[in-house]
């Protein structure tokens, strides 16, 4: 059960909250450009986190780049 204080955070946080063009983009294809955490052999899954603002753009540049050669 969600106190009535704590709902009110989150109401508001999610007036304000915006998503980039771009994972907007990533969601409506269902593909994510991700970057893998774990080293390979230390755990039996994948760890990492979803791209996003700058680091997102960059390596959508990259990628584009040698799409074009």
């Amino acid at each position: 059960m969600i106190k009535i204080k704590i709902q009110k955070k989150y109401d508001e946080r999610k007036k304000n909250a915006k998503i980039s063009s771009l994972l907007e983009e990533q969601f409506q294809q269902g593909k994510f450009l991700t970057c893998i955490a774990s080293r390979p052999g230390q755990c039996g899954r994948p760890d990492g986190y979803v791209l996003e603002g700058k680091e997102l753009e960059f390596y959508l540049r990259k990628i584009k780049a040698r799409k074009g050669k």
